[in-house]
């Protein structure tokens, strides 16, 4: 009989390759072109059900043969797996990241912490990070899928174990188990479900936090684990492999090509579509014991991890001193070098073992560990506390605050100033009747009111100097949503202008058109809009909301588009060394935003208002 760890090492279902590879894939270019799969990150999904699926498959195995688990082994495997790549990772990362723009290093100790103790998605939770929305790309976001593995890898083995001291006694073991653990994962399942449906439906709760938190993200591993248990208890047919495999990749492709990130849809629906498709591509490959193994898949397979670890410190790195394509393509070098020399080399002597050659060769010297182990152990632990050192010393090099954040603040202040000036010329100037804010009746023009976010924040000193009777009220991370409800705050404190400049879209979190509505049905009679489109050079143009715009002002005469998407389109250098959003220091974006938006209000006063 064949012992549970035995087992564990020895047991191999064929196909899964295809499935991991397909699934690294997916998540590579998202990160890399968010423009051609705005939801390529539905791939971790497929990586979360795999591993529950694995690990479940070979913790049943060895309950079945011993009735119990080798806890101090299980994780022992775990940890010798997941931490040498992490730690390989870290320590090259925190060794460039002393040469990079320092905007990069913010709390980057307390980063380095997160990922370094895998919990680095409850250091987005708590900062009330967006995977999209940032300032500055954080050099260990990626880590925070892996945290939530290694949580399901702690706690899941326990829960088993739990199981199976409860059934030891009974003769029907291996039946009385699998009833029970099935049960679990459907409760846990149910769970998981109903959190994430009713969290992401909830208009108080960030959309991040959805995206990072355990609970809603466990419903991947455990319907995976439920479908080892249901392989172990059920017998499975021989199903068409090609078949259903290709039209399994196609409907995740579809997917990951037509939602997005911030869509409610993803979460309610597309995460369980993925999750369930995943389990019928492992079902399938399963079912066929004597499917052809591909070797350059199953090559590609064992780099998959290491793929995952090393490609986004390298981009955010690299694109910070080489942009666009060639940034890229040098990223992707640095990245395959990385993974080979780890995979290669680096694990195979962290866990005392010869060195993996890339090509066979019977000729390969074989280390001798015993010989050099004192040495091994030194360089591991000295990789730790430099890694350590330099994170402490890099954060405390950095500021508080990135250069975009401290802008924000700036003019926030500024413009809470400016609001209590202008609540206090409203006490002394009182109209009867006022279709805009107070300002000087003997002034020539409309009133205008632009509502933005953090892009407009950065020029509108300038704006308000140069327009007449321009009112501006932005605020940094401001969604699209918002719009409608601040143009009823605006009306209601009689501070919305003739004229409402809308300059809002980079943080839209719901579908644009239908908040655009929203907005053109809060507008009062008698008012102009100004649609201002969307420019965000880290994806492909045209912007989903500046398409959503130009298609809502075709409707209405009373809109006007102001299509600064264009004109970064045509001039990428007012956006060379930012962040792909925002242009803050570049005078002639500015001075070019400003002759747009004259331009674009001058167009407006020829258009009827609305109800004219």
């Amino acid at each position: 009989m064949v012992s549970g760890k035995k087992w564990m090492m020895t047991m191999k279902i064929k196909g899964l390759d295809f499935i991991r590879v397909f699934a690294i894939l997916l998540v590579l270019s998202y990160h890399f072109f968010p423009e051609v799969l705005p939801a390529g990150f539905l791939g971790v999904n497929i990586l979360f059900v795999l591993s529950g699926f694995l690990i479940s498959y070979h913790l049943i195995d060895e309950i079945h043969e011993t009735k119990r688990i080798d806890i101090k082994n299980f994780y022992f495997k775990r940890f010798i797996r997941i931490f040498p790549p992490v730690l390989l990772m870290l320590f090259l990362t925190t060794l460039f990241a002393i040469s990079i723009n320092k905007d990069y290093t913010v709390r980057y100790f307390d980063q380095f912490i997160s990922a370094f103790s895998f919990n680095y998605n409850y250091f987005e939770m708590l900062r009330g990070g967006s995977y999209e929305s940032q300032f500055i790309r954080q050099l260990f976001m990626h880590t925070w899928s892996l945290a939530i593995e290694v949580h399901f890898y702690i706690i899941w083995p326990l829960i088993l174990l739990l199981i199976c001291k409860k059934n030891e006694n009974n003769r029907a073991f291996k039946r009385k188990f699998s009833s029970n653990f099935m049960d679990i994962c459907l409760i846990l399942y149910l769970i998981s479900y109903i959190l994430t449906f009713i969290l992401t439906l909830n208009k108080n709760i960030n959309t991040g936090f959805v995206y990072f938190f355990d609970l809603t993200r466990m419903g991947s591993f455990v319907i995976g684990s439920l479908l080892a248990s249901f392989i172990k208890r059920f017998s499975i047919k021989e199903l068409p492999y090609n078949k259903i495999t290709l039209i399994c990749t196609g409907l995740i492709a579809i997917l990951a090509l037509t939602l997005s990130y911030d869509s409610k849809i993803t979460y309610c629906v597309g995460f369980l579509l993925t999750d369930l498709i995943s389990s019928i591509m492992i079902i399938v490959a399963y079912s066929n014991k004597n499917l052809y193994e591909d070797k350059i898949m199953k090559r590609f397979s064992d780099y998959t991890y290491g793929l995952y670890i090393f490609h986004w410190p390298s981009f955010v790195i690299v694109s910070s001193f080489v942009p666009d394509t060639k940034g890229l393509l040098l990223s992707i070098l640095i990245t395959i070098l990385l993974v080979l020399f780890n995979y290669h080399i680096f694990e195979p002597i962290f866990n005392n073992k010869q060195v993996r050659p890339i090509i066979k060769d019977r000729n390969t010297k074989k280390i001798n560990y015993e010989k050099y182990r004192v040495v091994f152990q030194i360089s591991i632990i000295l990789m730790i506390i430099v890694s350590f050192s330099l994170a402490h010393t890099i954060s405390n090099a950095s500021s508080d605050m990135v250069g975009l954040e401290k802008e924000i603040l700036k003019e926030s202040i500024l413009q809470d100033i400016e609001k209590i000036k202008l609540d206090k010329s409203q006490v002394d100037i009182i109209e009867e009747e006022n279709n805009g804010f107070s300002l000087d009746k003997k002034a020539n023009g409309p009133t205008i009111t632009l509502l933005g976010d953090s892009v407009i924040l950065g020029n509108r000193e300038l704006l308000q100097e140069s327009i007449n009777k321009l009112y501006v009220n932005a605020e940094g991370s401001r969604p699209l949503e918002s719009g409608s409800d601040l143009m009823k705050q605006m009306k209601s404190e009689g501070n919305l202008g003739q004229i409402v400049i809308i300059a809002l879209g980079t943080n839209a979190q719901v579908e644009p058109y239908e908040s655009l509505k929203k907005i053109v049905e809060t507008l009062p009679k008698g008012k102009r809009l100004i649609l201002i489109t969307c420019y965000d050079n880290r994806y492909d143009q045209p912007h989903r909301v500046s398409v959503a715009m130009k298609k809502i002002a075709k409707k209405y005469d009373f809109i006007t588009l102001m299509e600064w998407e264009k004109e970064g389109i045509a001039h990428p250098e007012y956006y060379q060394g930012t962040d792909g959003v925002h242009f803050y220091g570049k005078q002639d974006a500015y001075q070019a935003y400003l002759k747009l938006l004259e331009k674009s209000i001058n167009e407006s006063l020829k258009n009827p208002a609305k109800g004219e």
